[in-house]
C-alpha cells in the first residue's frame, strides 16, 4: 500500500484516526498512514545512531528501523518510555516502525470534535480531537505530513548534517 501526504484534518472526514499512547498521552495519526501494527520483540541497538533511532528489529526476515517518535518530532526534552508495539507506515520504500506504548483504538471518521491547533501549539500537532462524548478521550492529532517529512529526512541525513 502506498500513502501520499495530506492534511491531518482530512483524515477525520475520510478514514479516521489510529489512536495510540506515548509518554502517558494519547496521540492520533491518520489511519491511512498506518500500514500495520506489529509486536517489537528484540530491538538491536545501533552504535552511533542518531537520537531518533532506537535500533533495528526483524520483521519477517527484513531489518526495520525503530523510531523514537518523541525525538523525531521534538515533542519534549524528557525521555519518554517506549513500548513493545510498533506502527509501521504503509509507505513504499520506508522500512521503519514508530515505537508506541499501546494502540488505543481506531476512531471512525466524523466522531468527536476537532479543534485545529492554535498559535503557540507545537508544530507537530495538527489539532485536538475531543471524543469524550462517545466514551473516548482527548486525542492529540499529529501532523502526518510533518511525520512523513521527518522520516524521509532521517533516511538521507549525512554525518555532515548533524
Amino acid at each position: 500500500m502506498s500513502v501520499q501526504p495530506y492534511p491531518a484534518t482530512a483524515s477525520l472526514r475520510d478514514d479516521g484516526l489510529c489512536a495510540f499512547w506515548l509518554g502517558g498521552r494519547c496521540f492520533g495519526l491518520d489511519v491511512r498512514w498506518v500500514g500495520e501494527v506489529v509486536a517489537l520483540e528484540a530491538i538491536a541497538r545501533v552504535p552511533n545512531a542518531r537520537p531518533a533511532i532506537r535500533g533495528l528489529f526483524n520483521l519477517r526476515g527484513k531489518p526495520v528501523v525503530v523510531i523514537d517518535l518523541s525525538k523525531l518530532l521534538e515533542l519534549g526534552d524528557r525521555e519518554l518510555p517506549g513500548g513493545k508495539i510498533g506502527l509501521v507506515p504503509g509507505i513504499d520504500g520506508l522500512a521503519a516502525a514508530v515505537e508506541v506504548e499501546r494502540v488505543e483504538s481506531i476512531i471512525p471518521p466524523g466522531r468527536g470534535v476537532l479543534a485545529p491547533s492554535g498559535d503557540g501549539e507545537h508544530r507537530a500537532v495538527a489539532g485536538l480531537l475531543d471524543d469524550r462524548a462517545t466514551g473516548g478521550r482527548m486525542v492529540t492529532v499529529l501532523d502526518s505530513e510533518l511525520l512523513l517529512e521527518r522520516l524521509q529526512a532521517l533516511r538521507y541525513l549525512a554525518d555532515a548534517d548533524e
